[in-house]
C-alpha cells in the first residue's frame, strides 16, 4: 500500500514540485536578503516573506496531488483518464526547470559571495596592522575625583597624540570607554577592528608619577612591549612620557613618523603643572555634558589660561565650553560672542596649526552666520588632523544644521570608523538621515544607541524626534517623559510637552506642562514661543501678539525656530490692521537676505520667505513677492526630499504653492503630507493666511478632519499608557 502511494506521488510529480518550490523559495529569500535592505524595507518584510513561503509549500503540494496540467489546461487529476495523462511530459519539464533554477541559484550565490569578498574589509597589515585601541587607564592613586580625572586626562591626551601620527588608526575615547569590561583582548580587537590594544595604569603620589604601560597583540594576546615610567610629576615630564609611549607604539607598528610628527612629539603645550591639571579636569567635566559640569569646566579652563597665558589648547577649550553653554541655552549669543571671540583669537595667535583652534574658529563663524568662513575653517581643522572625530562631528553637525544633510552623512560615517560606539555621532547621523527623508533610520540609530548605553539621553532624543517627524505623538510620549529626570530644569522640554498636549486636544495637561516651563524659564524664547502657539490655537491671538512683540524687542536668541513664529504673529497682525511697515521692518532687520534682488534662501529662512511674500503681495509689491515664492520653491525642490514633511520646514512647500496660485498642487502636497504622518504644530500651520486660497476647498476641510481624527486616536492611546512617575502630567491616567 505504502509503495503504491509513493509511486503515485512520483507519478503526479509531487516530489518534483516540492523540490522546485524549495529551490525557488531559497532563491527568493536570498534575493530578499540583498534587496530588502537596499529598498529600506522594514525588518518584518523578510519575516513575512519567509512565512508566506512556508505557508505556500503545503498549498503547492496539494495542488500537485489534486490537479494535472494538460494540453487543454488545468484539470482535476481524478477527471483525467490514465491513458491520457501527460504527467511524464510535465515531469520532464519540471526537471528542466529545476536544472535552470539551480543554475540561476548557483550563479546568484557565487555573485553574492564574490561581492561580499569584494566589500570585505582588508585585514592586512596595511590596514588593521597599524591600528590600536587605547583602553582607559586605571587610576591607582587615592580614590579622589581629581586623581580619577587626572588618569582619564592622561589617557585622553595620549590618545589624541597618537591619532595625529602618520597613518596610525586610533579608536576614539568614547568607543573604548563604552566597552564591556568583561571582554577579552581578542574580543576587543575583533569588535573594534584593531590589531593592538594598549593598557595602562596611572599612579600619582605626592610629586611622583608612575605610569605602567603594555602593548598587546589583539589576536594572539601576546605582549609586544611593556614598561614602567617613574618620574617627578611635572607637566614637562607628563608630555615627555606621552611622547615616548607614542614613539614606541609607532615603532612597534611600523608607522613612519614624518618631520611634522616629530615636531608634534617634541612639543610641550605648557610647562605649568597646575595649568595642565586644570585643563585635564576641565576636559573631563566638559565631556559629562550637564549644565553644571559644562559651567564648571569653563572655570577650570579659565584657570588654566590664567596660570599660563601661552597655553593654546586651554584657550581653544575655553571657547568650546562657551559654545556648549550657548547651544544648551545657558547663555545667549551676545554672551557667547563676548567670551568665545577673544579666546579663539588668542588660541590662533599662539598656534595657528592647532586643529582645535580652527574648529572653534569655524564654530564662531557659524554662530555669526558667516557660513563660507565656517566651511573654510572646518576644512582647515580636518586637513591638520583628518582623523579628529570631534572636528568631524562638528563639521557634520554644521552641514546638517545648515541645510546640507546629504553631505553630512558621509562625514558622520567617517567619524564612526574611528569611534564606532559614539552615541553622539550616531545621534547626529540619525538626524541627518531623517532630514533627507529616512526617519526610520533615525529610529534604527536611536535603538543602537540604547543598546550601547541604555541610559543615554541621545537614544531617547532620537526616538522622540523621529516619532514627532512622522506625527506619532503616542509613540513619542513615553520617551519624552524619560527625558525629564535627566534634567528636570530643562524648560524647553516642559514647554514643548505643553505645546504637544494642546495640539492633541488636552488643554488641562498642556497648562500643567506650560506652568512648569514658566516656573523654570519664564522669559526664554522657546517657552514664549510655545505659549504663543497655544494661545493662537485657543483663539487668543492678541495675547500671543504681545508675547511675540516683547520677544522680538528684547532681541532674544532664535531657539527652536522661535523667531519664525514671532515674526508670523506680527505679520498676521499687519494683515488685519494694514500697518505693513512695522512688520516689514522686522523682516528686514532679521532677514535682510530676503530683500536682495536675488534672495538667499536657506533652511533657516524659507518659512519667513513664504510669510514675507504674502505681506509683500498686500503692500502691492507683487513682483518682489513672486521672486521670493519662486526662490523658495526652487530651494525646496533642490534640497528637500520628496514628500518628507517633518518639523524642519513643516509644509512650507504647500504654502508656497498656494501663494503661487497652484491650488491643485498645494492640495495634493498637503494630502501627501497628512498621509505621510506630518502633524507638527498642525493647527498653527493650517491657520496660516498663506493657505487662504485653498482653505474653503472640500479637500482641505477633509484633510483637517483627518488630522483632527488622528489626534483624537493618539490622545486616547496616550491616556491609556501606564503611570510614568512624577513628570507624567496627563489629565487622565490609566489608574484613575
Amino acid at each position: 500500500m505504502s509503495g503504491s502511494f509513493i509511486q503515485e506521488l512520483k507519478r503526479r510529480n509531487v516530489f518534483r514540485v516540492a523540490a522546485i518550490y524549495v529551490i525557488v523559495s531559497w532563491l527568493l529569500m536570498q534575493i530578499g536578503d540583498v534587496m530588502f535592505p537596499a529598498l529600506l524595507l522594514p525588518d518584518w518584510t523578510t519575516r513575512m516573506l519567509v512565512a508566506f513561503l512556508i505557508l505556500g509549500l503545503p498549498v503547492a503540494l496539494i495542488f500537485a496531488w489534486a490537479y494535472e496540467i494538460t494540453p487543454e489546461g488545468v484539470k482535476r487529476t481524478s477527471d483525467v483518464d490514465p491513458g491520457e495523462s501527460v504527467t511524464d511530459v510535465t515531469g520532464r519539464k519540471i526537471n528542466f526547470a529545476i536544472i535552470a533554477v539551480l543554475a540561476i541559484a548557483v550563479i546568484f550565490l557565487a555573485g553574492k559571495i564574490w561581492l561580499a569578498q569584494d566589500k570585505a574589509p582588508d585585514l592586512t597589515a596595511s590596514s588593521v596592522g597599524k591600528s590600536i585601541a587605547v583602553l582607559p587607564f586605571k587610576n591607582r592613586s587615592a580614590a579622589t575625583e581629581d586623581a580619577e580625572f587626572f588618569a582619564v586626562g592622561v589617557h585622553d591626551e595620549l590618545l589624541t597624540l597618537l591619532s595625529k601620527l602618520g597613518d596610525l588608526r586610533v579608536i576614539s575615547r568614547t568607543s573604548v570607554e563604552r566597552l564591556d569590561r568583561d571582554l577579552s583582548i581578542p574580543e576587543i580587537g575583533a569588535l573594534l577592528g584593531v590589531a593592538t590594544v594598549l593598557e595602562g595604569q596611572v599612579q600619582r603620589a605626592g610629586n611622583r608619577l608612575r605610569i605602567n604601560i603594555q602593548l598587546i597583540d589583539a589576536t594572539r594576546e601576546d605582549h609586544l612591549w611593556a614598561t614602567i615610567y617613574d618620574r617627578e610629576l611635572t607637566a614637562e615630564n607628563v608630555f615627555d612620557v606621552q611622547s615616548d609611549i607614542a614613539r614606541t607604539i609607532a615603532s612597534e607598528l611600523n608607522v613612519q613618523l614624518s618631520a611634522k610628527d616629530e615636531i608634534l612629539l617634541d612639543s610641550v603645550p605648557t610647562e605649568n603643572t597646575e595649568a595642565m591639571n586644570s585643563y585635564l579636569l576641565g576636559q573631563q567635566l566638559l565631556k559629562r555634558g550637564s549644565f553644571e559640569s559644562i559651567t564648571q569646566a569653563g572655570v577650570y579652563f579659565r584657570k588654566a589660561t590664567e596660570l599660563d597665558q601661552e597655553y593654546a589648547e586651554a584657550w581653544a577649550a575655553r571657547a568650546e565650553s562657551d559654545d556648549k553653554l550657548f547651544s544648551t541655552g545657558l547663555i545667549d549669543l551676545q554672551e557667547y560672542l563676548a567670551a568665545a571671540e577673544p579666546a579663539v583669537t588668542k588660541a590662533m595667535e599662539l598656534d595657528d596649526r592647532l586643529p582645535a583652534a580652527h574648529a572653534q574658529l569655524a564654530t564662531l563663524h557659524w554662530r555669526l552666520a558667516d557660513l563660507d568662513a565656517a566651511e573654510v575653517s572646518y576644512r582647515t581643522a580636518l586637513e591638520l588632523d583628518p582623523g579628529d572625530t570631534g572636528s568631524l562631528e562638528s563639521y557634520g553637525t554644521f552641514l546638517r544644521s545648515t541645510g546640507r544633510p546629504q553631505e553630512a552623512i558621509p562625514v558622520f560615517e567617517r567619524a564612526l570608523e574611528d569611534d564606532p560606539l559614539s552615541v553622539d555621532i550616531l545621534f547626529q547621523l540619525g538626524r541627518a538621515e531623517m532630514y533627507v527623508g529616512y526617519p526610520e533610520k533615525n529610529v534604527q540609530y536611536a535603538k543602537q544607541i540604547l543598546e550601547i548605553d541604555p541610559s543615554s539621553v541621545a537614544g531617547y532624543a532620537g526616538l522622540v524626534q523621529a516619532n514627532i517627524w512622522i506625527g506619532r505623538y503616542d509613540l513619542m510620549w513615553p520617551w519624552y517623559i524619560r527625558f525629564f529626570p535627566r534634567d528636570p530644569g530643562d524648560f524647553e522640554n516642559w514647554a514643548h510637552m505643553g505645546m504637544y498636549a494642546n495640539q492633541l486636544g488636552d488643554a488641562d495637561m498642556a497648562d500643567r506642562y506650560l506652568e512648569g516651563a514658566v516656573l523654570r524659564g519664564a522669559n526664554e524664547p522657546t517657552v514664549l514661543k510655545c505659549q504663543a502657539i497655544v494661545l493662537v490655537q485657543r483663539g487668543r491671538e492678541d495675547e500671543a501678539l504681545v508675547i511675540a512683540r516683547q520677544a522680538l524687542e528684547a532681541g532674544l536668541d532664535d531657539r527652536w525656530f522661535s523667531n519664525r513664529f514671532f515674526l508670523r504673529l506680527v505679520r498676521d497682525d499687519a494683515l488685519k490692521t494694514g500697518d505693513f511697515e512695522d512688520a516689514r521692518g522686522w523682516y528686514r532687520d532679521l532677514h535682510p537676505e530676503l530683500f536682495r534682488a536675488t534672495p538667499e534662501i536657506t533652511v533657516d529662512n524659507v518659512n519667513a520667505a513664504a510669510d514675507l511674500a504674502l505681506l509683500l503681495k498686500r503692500t502691492g509689491e507683487a513682483g518682489a513677492a513672486d521672486v521670493l515664492i519662486n526662490a523658495g520653491l526652487s530651494w525646496y525642490r533642490q534640497t528637500q526630499p520628496a514628500n518628507a514633511h517633518g518639523y524642519l520646514v513643516d509644509i512650507v512647500d504647500v504654502q508656497l504653492l498656494a501663494l503661487q496660485g497652484d491650488k491643485d498642487a498645494a492640495l495634493k502636497t498637503l494630502q501627501q503630507a497628512a498621509d505621510g504622518g506630518w502633524g507638527f504644530a498642525w493647527q498653527w500651520n493650517v491657520s496660516n493666511e498663506n493657505l487662504a486660497s485653498i482653505r474653503d476647498e472640500p479637500q482641505f476641510q477633509a484633510i483637517i478632519a483627518q488630522l483632527e481624527g488622528d489626534m483624537v486616536t493618539q490622545l486616547a492611546a496616550i491616556r491609556a499608557l501606564p503611570d510614568m512617575g512624577e513628570f507624567d502630567l496627563r489629565s487622565i491616567r490609566s489608574d484613575d
